[in-house]
């Protein structure tokens, strides 16, 4: 079966690069920030980056951030 390229993850991924998105990994952490890059693996790398751990209260700032892919439960386009 042949997907889509508007149905592509990778290709939305591509449009998505040097903006903000919103990544949830699957243990609930979330984190906001800029997309630098990304691989097939959907392994992202992050600027300007805060983090929100599941039921806290506190927030941590990174400067840069590597996200391995296999830990991501979903990724949206920008802050809500």
């Amino acid at each position: 079966m042949a997907y889509n390229n508007s149905r592509n993850p990778l290709r939305a991924l591509q449009n998505r690069i040097g903006q903000e998105i919103i990544v949830r990994l699957k243990d609930g952490t979330e984190y906001q920030g800029n997309l630098k890059e990304y691989d097939n693996f959907m392994n992202l790398i992050m600027s300007d980056v805060t983090e929100k751990q599941y039921k806290i209260e506190e927030t941590t700032h990174y400067e840069e951030l590597f996200v391995r892919g296999n830990n991501v439960l979903f990724i949206l386009p920008e802050a809500q």
